[in-house]
């Protein structure tokens, strides 16, 4: 996990959850990034925005000798991942698109917002999806199905690198997500992203009024040189104290 300090990486999630992830995509595409978007989630929480560092959990098809491979229940990645959940971190699990059963349900889910995840990725399938609804956790799954999941998956690994929904996770990626769906972005790109977008939302924003008043595409977007300097200029108005 690449180190980030305390302050540069509270800056990095409040920039990241005032940037949205449509343009976050695009900036990580014209970075040769151009699998970043996580594509057929679905949002739990249209309400809510998400931005934390990513731990990882995978999952493999069942096979019976796959029990002997922790020494008890709770040092399966199944539970420990979420035992051990830190503040602000987002649980990404690569379950490979299974729609078999579910991989966390109400209470597992419960038990990672209550150690303070900042939220939780699943491509595979949650289930009592209703009663994690009022947890107030960002969460995104690919399918929802009620009967449980261990006849079909076991958990082998925590925190190694993953394959979600189609795209490569690092433990220490930071995840996105807002009601278009999840973004990754590499750490070592984070701060750079972070304000770009951030910035940009706020263009984007100041364009989309103008829009709403009547401004053609051919004045606002992109815009055009009165446009922006008229933005520069709020942005410094904005800018001088009160």
């Amino acid at each position: 996990m690449t180190d980030i300090d305390a302050a540069t990486h509270a800056r990095i999630v409040d920039q990241l959850n005032h940037s949205s992830v449509a343009t976050l995509t695009h900036w990580l595409n014209g970075r040769g990034y151009r699998n970043a978007f996580m594509p057929g989630l679905a949002c739990v929480r249209p309400d809510l925005r998400m931005a934390g560092r990513a731990r990882t959990m995978r999952l493999v098809p069942i096979r019976p000798d796959l029990s002997d491979l922790f020494l008890s229940r709770d040092e399966n990645p199944h539970r420990k991942a979420v035992e051990h959940i830190g503040e602000g971190e987002v649980l990404v699990i690569d379950a490979h698109g299974n729609a078999e059963g579910g991989i966390l349900g109400d209470i597992m889910t419960a038990r990672l917002k209550a150690r303070g995840a900042g939220g939780l990725v699943v491509d595979g399938c949650l289930r009592d999806v209703w009663q994690i609804k009022p947890l107030d956790l960002p969460v995104y799954t690919r399918h929802i199905n009620a009967a449980a999941i261990q006849r079909a998956l076991s958990a082998v690994e925590m925190d190694g690198i993953v394959a979600c929904a189609g795209v490569g996770v690092r433990p220490g990626d930071y995840i996105v997500g807002d009601p278009d769906g999840v973004v990754v972005i590499p750490a070592p790109l984070a701060a750079e992203a972070a304000a770009y977008g951030a910035e940009h939302e706020d263009l984007e924003v100041f364009l989309r009024e103008k829009v709403q008043a009547g401004a053609s595409l051919a004045e606002a977007y992109p815009p055009n040189e009165a446009v922006k300097a008229e933005y520069e200029a709020l942005k410094k108005e904005r800018a001088q104290p009160s």
